[in-house]
């Protein structure tokens, strides 16, 4: 009897020893006991504004046939500031191998620094790297061609001010100025003016006082005449 009862506990021991050896206790299972590990990569340490960046990796027991562990690999990129710059997932090759390109530009790329690309595979396959970007302004369609707007908007405004002012002047400063050339001749012509108006005035006052003068003279004459008469 202790006999069969020693059979059956070393039975029981066994077969749990084989269970933990085997499999876990989620239900994923690895073959030899080993988990699988995830590697990432990239084509280059650093990247300018518009180049595109490769990111390549495998899984290292990736079974296209096991249920457990054909998925897709999830990658997230995070930028030096920690904003996520894009969230993807895709397929694995039949090899357990993985490669896809990501843009080096778009609205939220617009700091330079350490970017971080990680990737996983499950819940408990994880691998990350670094790589460096570096802003080129020259590349930023909208900002330059916004600047040069600017400057196109303010050339027309001016050449329009210019059109603007009348004859005989110029724009300085955003303000239509004389000419020098102009600002003289009415000068003279008004002086001339001047002059004219005032010799006619003396001429005219002169003839009239002699008038006056003459016909007092005449009344006086006239007087005396009488006063010699009576």
């Amino acid at each position: 009897m202790k006999e069969i009862l020693l059979l059956a506990l070393s039975a029981i021991i066994l077969s749990q020893s084989y269970g933990f050896a085997y499999a876990d206790h989620g239900g994923n299972h690895y073959t030899g006991g080993e988990v699988g590990v995830i590697t990432i990569g990239t084509d280059s340490s650093s990247y300018i504004t518009g180049e595109m960046i490769n990111v390549s990796g495998s899984v290292s027991d990736y079974d296209e046939s096991d249920p457990f562990k054909n998925f897709d690999v999830s990658l997230k990129l995070i930028a030096p500031n920690g904003n996520i710059v894009t969230i993807s997932q895709f397929p694995l090759n039949s090899d357990g191998s993985y490669s896809t390109y990501i843009p080096a530009q778009g609205p939220l790329w617009k700091y330079e620094g350490d970017y971080t690309v990680s990737v996983s595979h499950g819940s408990d396959k994880n691998a990350s790297t670094t790589f460096t970007f570096i802003l080129v302004p020259e590349v930023i369609g909208e900002e330059v061609i916004g600047e040069k707007a600017i400057g196109e908007e303010i050339e027309i405004s001016e050449e329009e001010q210019a059109e603007g002012c009348g004859e005989g002047t110029h724009l300085e400063d955003g303000v239509c100025m004389l000419d020098e050339t102009t600002e003289s001749t009415p000068v003279s012509t008004s002086s001339t003016a001047t002059g004219f108006s005032a010799w006619v005035y003396s001429i005219t006052f002169t003839v009239l006082i002699a008038f006056v003068i003459m016909i007092i003279l005449y009344v006086i004459s006239r007087a005396s005449r009488r006063k010699i008469t009576n």
